[in-house]
């Protein structure tokens, strides 16, 4: 995956944070009704993609921190369908529901 951030062409309701948290935060903080694919970079996580509400505060906790520099990179977007379809589409898995926020 490239290290970029921004809305994915022919997905415009969906952004994608790599290497770049400060952005991400931003979105989850502008985005409380919105959803995140937490996606590990070799797609090999058994239970991932795994998408969350944006509220689920493990992925935004200060605390915790590296949320898109590390093992893993975010897709975000208000759409649920969307965002499944396109993470989906991209890893070649269907998205696994957090059992304890969705």
């Amino acid at each position: 995956m490239s290290r970029a951030s921004g809305k994915h062409r022919g997905a415009a309701s969906v952004e994608f944070f790599d290497v770049d948290d400060q952005s991400y935060l931003d979105w989850v903080q502008s985005h409380p009704e919105g959803y995140i694919a937490n996606v590990d970079r070799m797609v090999k996580v058994p239970d991932y993609p795994m998408i969350h509400r944006a509220t689920h505060g493990l992925l935004s906790s200060a605390k915790i921190g590296n949320f898109t520099a590390g093992d893993y990179v975010k897709y975000c977007s208000t759409d649920l369908d969307a965002l499944r379809a396109w993470v989906e589409f991209v890893c070649g898995r269907v998205a696994t529901r957090c059992g304890q926020c969705m």
